[in-house]
C-alpha cells in the first residue's frame, strides 16, 4: 500500500466513519485535513486510526495539498468525506503498478441526491481524476472547483467508483448551493469577471436545458428536476451576488 489517502473535512461526523473505512482499503496513511470541526469529526477520525492535520481553511485546493505535505508516500488519493471507495475500484487501485508518475488516474463517480442514485444529467456523466503523485503536480489554488494541474501528465480511467452522498435533504441541497455560490461569485469578483445580464439571465436558463434536456435528466424523474432547477439556480445566484459586490464598491 504505497498510497496516502487525503480527506478534507469540517463538521462531518455523519460521513467521516464511512469514508474512512473504505479509504482504509487502499492505504493504511490516512489524513483528515480538518478545518474547525466543532462536531466529533476529529474524535472519530483518531479512533479509527487517522492522522488528523488541523488545518487554517484557505480554500478546497490549498487544503488538500497541506494534507498531502503530511502524507508518507509520493501517490496521493483525495476524498471528500461524503465519498466512498467501492471494492471494485479499492481492487484497481491495489492492483497498479504505480511506476510511472506522469500519469493522473481517474474513475467514475456515482452520485445521490438523498437516497437516490442519479444516472442522467449533469451527476449522472461525473468523472474525477484524484490518484496523482505529489512529486510531479499538485492541486490549483481556487478556492471552489478546484482541479489538479494537468500539465505534462496522462490521464488513465481505471474500473470502479467512488459513491458520491452529496446530499441528504433537499435543505442541505439549497445550503451548500448557496455556500458554493457564494464562493464562486468571490472567485469572479477576484478574477474581474462581469455580470453581464446575458449570463444572469441567459445562463441560468441554458444550464437548465443542458441538465435537464440534452444531458437527459427527465429520465431521473423529480430528482433530476430538482438538480436541474438548483443547476440553473446557482447559476443565477453566483452572477447575482457579484452583481451586488460589484455595486457594493461603486
Amino acid at each position: 500500500m504505497n498510497i496516502s489517502v487525503v480527506i478534507i473535512t469540517k463538521n462531518e461526523e455523519k460521513n467521516i466513519s464511512d469514508c474512512l473505512k473504505s479509504a482504509f482499503l487502499i492505504s493504511k496513511n490516512v489524513i483528515v485535513a480538518d478545518s474547525g470541526s466543532t462536531d466529533n469529526t476529529v474524535a472519530i477520525a483518531k479512533e479509527m486510526g487517522a492522522d488528523v492535520l488541523r488545518v487554517n481553511w484557505q480554500g478546497y485546493g490549498n487544503t488538500r495539498n497541506e494534507g498531502a505535505t503530511y502524507a508518507l508516500h509520493e501517490w496521493i488519493l483525495a476524498l471528500d468525506a461524503d465519498e466512498r471507495i467501492t471494492p471494485l475500484l479499492a481492487n484497481e487501485i491495489n492492483k497498479l503498478q504505480l511506476n510511472d508518475d506522469a500519469i493522473l488516474y481517474g474513475f467514475r463517480r456515482e452520485s445521490f441526491l438523498v437516497k437516490k442514485k442519479i444516472q442522467y444529467g449533469d451527476w449522472g456523466r461525473d468523472k474525477v481524476f484524484r490518484l496523482y503523485n505529489k512529486q510531479k503536480t499538485t492541486w490549483d489554488l481556487a478556492t471552489v472547483h478546484e482541479n489538479i494541474i494537468t500539465t505534462g501528465l496522462k490521464k488513465q480511467i481505471i474500473r470502479g467508483s467512488i459513491l458520491h452522498y452529496t446530499m441528504d435533504s433537499i435543505e442541505s441541497f439549497y445550503n451548500k448551493t448557496i455556500h458554493y455560490a457564494n464562493l464562486s461569485a468571490t472567485k469572479y469578483f477576484n478574477q474581474q469577471k462581469k455580470a453581464t445580464f446575458i449570463k444572469r439571465f441567459g445562463s441560468p436558463l441554458f444550464a437548465f436545458i443542458q441538465c435537464y434536456i440534452l444531458r437527459l435528466g427527465f429520465l431521473d424523474g423529480v430528482a433530476g428536476f430538482i438538480i436541474a432547477k438548483y443547476s440553473a439556480f446557482y447559476v443565477w445566484k453566483k452572477y447575482d451576488l457579484l452583481r451586488k459586490m460589484y455595486q457594493s464598491v461603486n
